[in-house]
């Protein structure tokens, strides 16, 4: 389902209305399944940042975060030293992936108080 190009809108980013995820990389790891490499651009936080370049998640966590597919294929930023550094993590045991939904790993990363369910 989910293949490297993809650009996808987000589910619960309703104050983020320019929130795009867009896949990067798919890969398996025996221990943990299929691993889906994620950006997430057009978003507010910090000194004006709108896009967070790497974030690795389990392919359900990304089921239950994206809501409309809008690109099939396009351009992917650079993400080459953030995979670098998570996978030299991982293989060393001190790293893994999100299983909570884009959003709230974004929340988590940035920060920012993750908003009240409507």
């Amino acid at each position: 389902k989910f293949r490297p190009g993809q650009v996808w809108t987000l589910n619960s980013m309703r104050e983020q209305p320019n929130a795009r995820l867009t896949i990067l990389r798919v890969e398996s790891f025996p221990e943990i399944g299929p691993v889906v490499h994620v950006a997430v651009s057009g978003v507010s936080f910090g000194n004006g940042h709108t896009t967070i370049s790497h974030l690795p998640f389990a392919e359900s966590a990304i089921q239950r975060s994206v809501a409309t597919l809008e690109r099939e294929t396009g351009s992917l930023p650079d993400y080459a030293e953030g995979y670098r550094q998570w996978r030299e993590a991982f293989d060393a045991g001190k790293a893994g992936v999100f299983t909570i939904t884009v959003a709230a790993a974004f929340y988590a990363v940035t920060g920012i108080s993750f908003p009240p369910n409507p």
